[in-house]
Order: C-alpha cells, then sequence, then structure tokens
C-alpha cells in the first residue's frame, strides 16, 4: 500500500503535528490527566503529545497485537460489530467451528436510523413498527447470526438505545453492542450487561467509540464517553476516525494519511493517559467527495488506499490495534444493482490490497453510507453470500463422494448418473438459489430483470417474518431489565 521508505516519512509528520500542534481537548479534566501524563499545552486548548508518551503506549499495544490481529480476521466474515461481540463474550473460537460447518451473517451492520420501504418505494424514519419488524425477521432467519440495533425515532434520543436494547432482545436473541450516544447511559448499558450475562466485569452491550472530529478535535462528548467508561469501570476504547477526503483533509492521500494517522494515534495516546492498562483500539472509517455533487460516498477505489494505509501504518509503527471493516457500506439510496456493485468493488479492491482471494462480499442490507437499512436488499447480500460460501468449500474425497463403483459401472453400461442412488442421495448437496433462477424469461413465469429479483427479495423477507416466534429468554433477567429501564427514566427525567 505504501512503501517501507515512504512509511517513514508519513510517521514522522504524524509525530510532528501531535507534537507541534496537538489535539483540541474540549475536557478540563481530561486535558489535566493527560498533562500530569506528559503531555504539553498549546494553543487553543490543545494538548500536544511528545512521542515519550506515544511510545509508552506503543509497547503496551505491542503486548496484545497478535491476538489483537487473530481477531480482525473475523471482521472479514462478521463485520466490526459481530467481531466486537464475539470477542467481548468470549465466543470467537465457536464461532470459526461452527462456521467451518454453517453459513451465518450479520444483518445491517450497526443499525440504521432509516428504512427504505420497497412497496412504497420511500425512505421513512424508524418507528417502533419498523424496528420490531427488523428484529423478528433477524430472529426468524437462521442464516442471521447478529444485528444491529436499528435506531427508533419516535422515542427521546436519551432513554432510546437503552430502551431498544431491552425491547429487541424480547424480540430476538441475535442483538447486542450498543452505542451509548449520550455518555450518561454508560453506567445503565454496563448494569444491562451484567444482569444478562451474570458477570460482574461484563460491559457486552456497550459498543461504540470516540469519535474524533477533523482537524484533530476531540469533542465534549467523546472527551466525555472516555472518563465516563473509567468511571464506570469499563476500560474498553475505541477511537475512530471518519474523514472526507477533500473536505476535511488534503484531496491527496499522502496528506489525508497522514490527518488521520494523527488523529486516531491521538485519540488513543489521550485514552491511555486515562486508562494505562485498558483496551484501547482504532478505527478508519474514510469517505471521499464526489466533486460532481458534493456527496460524501464511499463508491471510489481511494476509499479501501486510504483506510489500508492508515492501518499499515499502525500494524509496522505503532503495535496495530487498528481495525478497518472490508467496505463501510453503499452510497446507493435504493436497493438493487448500484448497491450490489459498490459492495463488491470495495470488496474486490480489499481482496487485492489484502492478497486473500476469500474475503467474502461485504454486503449486509445497509445502503446511503449504512443510515438506511432494507430487507430486500439484505437478502439480495445474503443470497451472494450463500453462494460465495459454497464456492469456497474444500471439495470433499471419500469414499462415498468419490463413488469409484458407480463410475466404473455407468462408464462399462455407456449410461448416465442422473437415475442412480448415489445421485438421489446427494441431490440435496448441490447449490441452488431460490433467489436466482434458471427459468427462460420467454416462458412468461420468470423475467429476470432487476425488479423481478428484489420484488423476490420483498416476498423472502416477509415470508421468514411470518414464521417468527418469540425467543426463549430468562424472565427474571428480563424483568431486572425492565426495572433498570425504567429507573433509568426516573433518573435521566425522560418519558
Amino acid at each position: 500500500m505504501v512503501g517501507t521508505g515512504d512509511i517513514d516519512v508519513l510517521e514522522k509528520k504524524v509525530y510532528k503535528l501531535l507534537e507541534e500542534v496537538g489535539v483540541t481537548v474540549e475536557n478540563d479534566e481530561l486535558m489535566d490527566i493527560c498533562l500530569k501524563k506528559g503531555c504539553s499545552e498549546g494553543t487553543d486548548h490543545r494538548v500536544r503529545i511528545p512521542r515519550g508518551v506515544i511510545n509508552e503506549m506503543v509497547q503496551f499495544q505491542k503486548k496484545s497485537q497478535d491476538s489483537f490481529e487473530g481477531d480482525h480476521e473475523l471482521i472479514y466474515t462478521c463485520g466490526p460489530d459481530w467481531t466486537h461481540h464475539l470477542k467481548w463474550t468470549g465466543q470467537t473460537e465457536a464461532f470459526r467451528k461452527r462456521y467451518e460447518r454453517e453459513f451465518l451473517m450479520q444483518a445491517f451492520d450497526c443499525g440504521p436510523t432509516t428504512y427504505y420501504d420497497y412497496r412504497q418505494s420511500r425512505i421513512v424514519p424508524v418507528d417502533e413498527v419498523i424496528f420490531d419488524e427488523m428484529m423478528k425477521f433477524a430472529e426468524a432467519t437462521p442464516e442471521i447470526g447478529y444485528i444491529g440495533c436499528w435506531y427508533r425515532q419516535d422515542l427521546s434520543p436519551m432513554i432510546e438505545r437503552l430502551y431498544s436494547l431491552v425491547h429487541g432482545l424480547k424480540l430476538t436473541t441475535k442483538l447486542d453492542g450498543i452505542e451509548a450516544i449520550y455518555p450518561e447511559v454508560i453506567k445503565y448499558l454496563k448494569e444491562a450487561s451484567v444482569i444478562y450475562y451474570d458477570d460482574p466485569d461484563s460491559s457486552a452491550f456497550l459498543a461504540g467509540s470516540e469519535c474524533m472530529t477533523m482537524p484533530l478535535k476531540l469533542e465534549k462528548r467523546s472527551a466525555f464517553d472516555i472518563l465516563e467508561r473509567k468511571k464506570c469501570g469499563v476500560h474498553r476504547y475505541h477511537v475512530a476516525s471518519m474523514p472526507t477526503l477533500g473536505v476535511s483533509t488534503p484531496v491527496t492521500l499522502a496528506g489525508a494519511v497522514v490527518m488521520a494517522a494523527a488523529e486516531i494515534l491521538g485519540g488513543t495516546a489521550l485514552c491511555w493517559c486515562v486508562d494505562p492498562e485498558a483496551d484501547i483500539s482504532g478505527r478508519m472509517i474514510c469517505l471521499i467527495a464526489d466533486m460532481r455533487n458534493g456527496n460524501s460516498t464511499t463508491f471510489n477505489p481511494l476509499y479501501t488506499q486510504y483506510n489500508n494505509a492508515v492501518r499499515q501504518l499502525f500494524l509496522m509503527k505503532w503495535g496495530g490495534h487498528c481495525m478497518v471493516e472490508v467496505f463501510f457500506s453503499p452510497t446507493a439510496r435504493k436497493p438493487g444493482l448500484q448497491a450490489v456493485f459498490e459492495n463488491y468493488n470495495g470488496t474486490n479492491c480489499r481482496k487485492c490490497w489484502e492478497g486473500d482471494p476469500c474475503i467474502p462480499y461485504a454486503g449486509m442490507g445497509t445502503l446511503n453510507n449504512g443510515g438506511l437499512g432494507s430487507p430486500a436488499q439484505f437478502i439480495l447480500d445474503m443470497e451472494i453470500r450463500k453462494a460465495e460460501y459454497r464456492g469456497m468449500r474444500e471439495i470433499t474425497v471419500d469414499e462415498e463422494t468419490l463413488n469409484w463403483e458407480g463410475i466404473v459401472e455407468v462408464t462399462e453400461e455407456n449410461g448416465n448418473f442422473l437415475g442412480s442412488e448415489h445421485t438421489v442421495r446427494h441431490l440435496g448437496d448441490m447449490w441452488n438459489s431460490p433467489l436466482f433462477l434458471s427459468v427462460d424469461p420467454s416462458s412468461g413465469v420468470w423475467d429476470g430483470s432487476e425488479d423481478a429479483i428484489l420484488s423476490e427479495c420483498d416476498r423472502m423477507w416477509r415470508e421468514n417474518l411470518d414464521k417468527w416466534e418469540p425467543p426463549a429468554q430468562d424472565k427474571d433477567k428480563m424483568k431486572a431489565l425492565d426495572a433498570l429501564v425504567f429507573r433509568a427514566k426516573r433518573e435521566l427525567d425522560v418519558d
């Protein structure tokens, strides 16, 4: 991605930016902690971070670099949120073994705020009805192993995350990992984790990140989030940078990589100053300015180069711990061919730079840079991934699959294999999609168009939804979670 000599040049510029310019920290308490740890105060509330402080953090990070990278490989299959959930609940190895024999995938990334109504061809905000349908759809679809918690727009924002989590658990066992949004909610998500997992140290329900703001700013909400995590005993910090190339960074990659790497490295160093023995990681998610219309998009080959160049710096220089997903989300605002192309383009770019032909197609039902969810698009993405999964399995060679006696018998008789007992036994082993048919369009049964495929996707997800049954959840735990929501509403003074 970046040559070794050029990596050294970029590294020096990142250090120079952090040492001489620094990170704006919009919280006096956090700023004081960093100054006591060896940082210095710059102009306009900036914290200058010396190389010595960064090197101390890097030495700590290197101790767990191999372990982090082992978990990071799951992102190719699971996406970031499910990967985090598996790691935080100790299920990574169990998942790997299960995936060897059974196809599973995540649905809808970290959870959309809007829903694409395919039948009405319109985008609508997520409300209780849509939220419930998506959770039930996930529970009733065996191929879904995990679903993001969609963001409801009909609740008070302060209580929405906690309420949606608890309500969602009554509809599906496949839900986990919630962004607090408001740091005041962190303690309740921590308590919900303890209740649900019977583990006083669990904070599995608290996902999300400390988001840096370009250029080099840790704003009030993220600074408060860091301090509140430490206060609540959640020793885990995930620092994300989401720049837009050509808008919040230089339009050329070299300068843009320096800025984004400095943001993540500076943000993780600030977290380390607050909580030196914690689980600290970064995440790079870039967007690209489309100069034709001003939109921010992932629909550009530079997306993969930008993200992975930042990750390369962390791998080579700063102890790793920088997460980059295969592909964030299509920019397309409607399900269909453009979304599929964007997912495929992003996946193929990642395959190229990783040198790994087995990285799965990245689609999981999201559109519009992750903010829009479409179950019709999810079915389309799922069928593509299921086909890939079957195509990546090794060929089994044993007495039954080789069928040597059958080969000899049919060959000697100049016959065929269609009516043999061996064929009948293994007909179910052959892959067939219920979506992509081989019917002649002129028959009038199936026209094979994009509209026909999407209409069938819409029918398929609704058919699954009709099969939903309430999950078996521990009644005492759910009662305790309901009580937690009631108390949180009272303490936060929300309806």
